[in-house]
């Protein structure tokens, strides 16, 4: 049965209502009052999930046309019929209540988006979204947020966020970290793309889209020397930095794990009789990409120095993080370690890497400066001089780039081969059994005797 069948009216009283039974399609009813006077346009609709509401019918500048009022039994007969004639009160007068009840909503809509500043839509994209980038740059993502992103526009609402706003704090951005504008746009893209499809913003309206003002950014080739890294080994040796933050160095320079890598790590990853330390695939960056468990190749050093490291009681993680506690004060969890950055930037200046101005303190080049990812390049380009430069990819967990790097995967025994060679030379030139400035000595003897030889 159509919607369009119409039925003989019922009194307007309950006990008539009630006794409407839904039917294999919805179906109109007119209604009289309790004296048997039709009341002009009201009706009440039936839907086959027995559903009842009231209905004002009515024809608007030639078109049919109608009016939800309410519910049964949330709107009872007398209120239907008081709404239903003040509705055709308002029609009589040339008001369409329909429309008047189009554009209330619509303008309760406006206000809602209106509400939402970009702090609240920062924290449902942290909560909806971020889960899904993976551990390291979602921690990367937060931090941008809550450094850039809410200082600057925190308090505005979303729909009223234009591409001036988002250009004006690149621009401020760019004149300091050039590199992390660029971040910080990407982030501010994706949020802002996330707002329109929970409709907090019309679509198409992305204020990022307009703004092409890219810093450009330079590749950076940074790697420890040989003679810098005998010079951190002396530091590690002697520093005063607790032996959990020297471990993170240690795995970084020495397994080439990223940072969201090292804060990450629980025990219950690592296998030390195999030498390996395995990433689930969620818990890092190309994990979503290959789909693949990360195996980390740990070298014999690296392995004694892991047996050697103290653990915190009920502490999941290789690095202890920080304590979660509950109301009472009592620990209720573990939050991976924040701050590795700051903690290697102070056993690298230590080491003298990063030198500074004896007058005002201030970093002499600061781009050169090592930063604690240039640890695992340092990692890649050792391999790279021994050689193995081919296994070098896998050793990092780089995802295959093509098909080729996907049909030759290497296997597990010459990929732990390689990175034992890369930490034995790592640890060699760290802890002085391997004197770079010799070898250098004997090279250059070695090419002056071949010179003489020659002559």
């Amino acid at each position: 049965m159509g919607e369009k069948k119409e039925r003989p009216p019922i009194r307007l009283v309950k006990a008539a209502v009630e006794d409407l039974a839904p039917e294999a399609g919805p179906y109109f009813v007119p209604v009289v009052n309790a004296k048997s006077q039709a009341v002009q346009g009201l009706n009440l609709r039936v839907l086959p999930s027995g559903v009842k509401a009231w209905v004002h019918r009515y024809r608007f500048a030639g078109f049919q046309k109608s009016l939800t009022l309410g519910r049964y039994p949330a709107m009872g007969p007398e209120m239907a019929e008081k709404a239903s004639r003040a509705a055709q009160t308002k029609i009589d007068a040339g008001t369409d209540p329909g429309l008047a009840k189009a554009n209330a909503r619509k303008a309760a809509e406006e206000a809602r988006r209106a509400a939402v500043t970009v702090k609240d839509l920062a924290e449902r994209y942290e909560l909806e979204h971020v889960p899904e980038l993976g551990e390291s740059w979602g921690d990367e993502t937060k931090r941008l947020v809550k450094l850039f992103i809410l200082p600057a526009l925190g308090k505005l609402p979303v729909a009223a966020v234009g591409p001036a706003d988002v250009s004006a704090m690149l621009f401020k951005i760019r004149q300091a970290t050039p590199t992390q504008a660029n971040r910080v746009r990407a982030v501010m893209r994706t949020m802002f793309g996330r707002a329109e499809e929970w409709e907090l913003r019309p679509l198409g309206s992305n204020p990022v889209a307009v703004v092409k003002q890219r810093a450009p950014e330079v590749k950076r080739e940074r790697r420890l020397s040989d003679i810098e890294l005998k010079k951190l080994g002396a530091t590690l040796q002697k520093s005063a930095e607790p032996a959990q933050l020297v471990l993170a160095v240690r795995l970084a320079l020495l397994a080439g794990m990223r940072k969201g890598e090292v804060a990450g790590a629980r025990w219950e990853w690592v296998d030390l009789r195999a030498g390996e330390i395995r990433i689930p695939k969620e818990a890092h960056k190309t994990g979503r990409k290959t789909q693949r468990a990360r195996v980390v190749h740990l070298c014999e050093a690296l392995v004694t120095h892991m047996k050697a490291a103290p653990r915190t009681l009920g502490c999941p993680f290789v690095i202890p993080g920080r304590p979660e506690r509950n109301d009472e004060g009592k620990v209720a969890g573990w939050a991976p370690i924040q701050g590795l950055q700051k903690a290697w930037e102070r056993i690298r200046d230590a080491a003298g890497l990063a030198p500074r101005d004896e007058k005002t303190g201030e970093y002499l080049d600061p781009e050169n400066n090592p930063g604690l990812h240039d640890l695992r390049r340092t990692f890649a380009s050792v391999g790279a001089d021994l050689g193995l430069k081919g296994f070098v990819g896998e050793l990092l967990g780089h995802a295959e780039a093509t098909v080729t790097d996907i049909y030759t995967r290497s296997a597990a025994d010459p990929l732990h081969q390689a990175a034992e060679k890369i930490g034995a030379r790592i640890e060699g030139i760290l802890t002085g059994a391997i004197d770079p400035e010799k070898e250098a000595e004997e090279r250059r003897r070695a090419k002056e005797g071949k010179g003489r030889g020659a002559s």
